[in-house]
């Protein structure tokens, strides 16, 4: 009796500790997902910015101040 329910005990423990460790890996890979994901909208934007603040400072070069009247 004791050895069966201390087999169970084992058992219940290692499904337990394998599945949180799959269910950890796959949220882990999706948290550095995520992760990647919002860094590469982020540098998007970045440059984005970047590129439209280079391109209003040669217009305003170009055709001074006023450009956007």
């Amino acid at each position: 009796m004791v050895r069966s329910i201390r087999n169970t005990v084992m058992v219940g423990t290692f499904l337990a500790v394998t599945a949180g460790n799959a269910s950890w890996d796959f949220l882990n890979s999706y948290f550095a997902c995520t992760l990647a994901l919002a860094a590469s909208f982020g540098a998007g934007l970045w440059f984005e910015r970047a590129f439209i603040k280079r391109a209003h400072r040669e217009m305003t070069r170009l055709h001074g101040a006023d450009w956007r009247v």
